[in-house]
């Protein structure tokens, strides 16, 4: 969907699945003191202020966590694909695929050495993305990188087979993608969700091995102050809405405020990102009425966390098989996963 329709699906059900990647982009809405709303300031400001209140406190922050846990994959990364004993296959080098890589100094400092070490005369690198943003900002910087890259737009769950079945690839989801999953509220785990979706991302082959980063601290109070403390960027789709859509000057933005709604027990936690309509609001949108009352919660994403043994029992389920756990016992695990057919 484009973002005309998720915003009508967003109004309309009280919920859109789709709108995650939308937050990220750039755009040119404004609040009422002309400051910039756009989703790629929003979130580079609120990165850079996480990294440094976690130089100012000792924390561990999220991004330099799952950089460092990335080298580490990147130091095993041999021992889980085991292509260098294979002469053939190592001429031929292990194609990389990764699902929503974000960022370029994401894809620089997480992807690229992975691409670099497994890459060969006929190895592949692909990137998936639903953000056109997140993809030309790597394509412009490809001249440094000395890579052919693939770039294709598209729904990371999608399920579409990527590869042949002679090609056994290397698949990365970093950035907890896997965690921002289409579900209901729920305070039950979301297994059946979850499987599914483990089924879709590792369909992109015959065989594979994939690494997946999650969240594994179930901390309520933790979840709700991260993502409570930059509320500007959870809303700033509101201001694109203003900026780009047929919507009518009775639309303010200003009528929408963030809460990090938590769920869960011991196997996961759901940080349910809304937006809570403030007062009683009345809007057109493309041709058709849009009403609003105060106190309606607008289901915008989700952001899930996954115990070790929880999340291992639903690749088992999934028909993967979990080979290695990289953990920084601070909140931030990569699962390492193979699909042997």
């Amino acid at each position: 969907m484009g973002f005309l329709e998720t915003s009508l699906d967003l109004f309309q059900q009280k919920y859109s699945p789709d709108l995650g990647p939308e937050q990220y982009a750039k755009h040119t809405g404004v609040d009422r003191n002309g400051n910039s709303m756009s989703g790629a300031l929003l979130w580079a400001k609120a990165e850079t202020q996480r990294i440094r209140n976690a130089l100012d406190t000792g924390a561990t922050n999220m991004v330099e966590a799952e950089i460092k846990l990335a080298q580490e994959l990147q130091r095993r990364v041999r021992d889980y694909v085991q292509w260098y004993h294979q002469n053939e296959r190592s001429r031929k080098g292990v194609s990389v695929l990764e699902y929503g890589p974000g960022t370029v100094r994401a894809f620089q400092q997480k992807t690229l050495p992975l691409v670099t070490d497994l890459r060969g005369e006929t190895s592949r690198c692909l990137l998936i993305d639903r953000s056109n943003e997140f993809l030309g900002n790597i394509a412009e910087s490809l001249s440094a990188f000395g890579l052919k890259i693939d770039f294709i737009r598209d729904d990371i769950f999608s399920g579409r087979r990527y590869f042949l079945d002679d090609e056994v690839p290397f698949v990365v989801m970093f950035g907890r993608t896997f965690g921002n999953l289409a579900a209901c509220i729920s305070d039950a785990p979301p297994a059946e969700v979850v499987v599914q979706a483990l089924k879709k991302i590792s369909n992109c082959a015959k065989r594979c091995w994939v690494a997946i980063s999650i969240g594994s601290d179930l901390r309520r109070d933790a979840a709700k102050s991260y993502y409570e403390a930059h509320p500007e960027f959870q809303l700033n789709v509101f201001y694109r809405m203003k900026a780009e859509l047929p919507i009518d000057g009775n639309f303010y933005p200003e009528v929408f405020e963030y809460e990090a709604d938590i769920r869960g027990d011991d196997e996961f936690m759901q940080v349910v990102h809304t937006a809570i309509v403030k007062r009683n609001s009345s809007f057109c949108l493309k041709g058709g009425n849009i009403r609003l009352s105060r106190g309606d919660r607008l289901h915008l994403k989700n952001s899930f966390s996954f115990s070790k043994a929880f999340f291992k029992q639903c690749a088992r389920l999934a028909g993967l098989a979990s080979i290695d756990v990289i953990s920084d016992n601070a909140g931030s695990d990569i699962h390492v996963l193979e699909k042997a057919t």
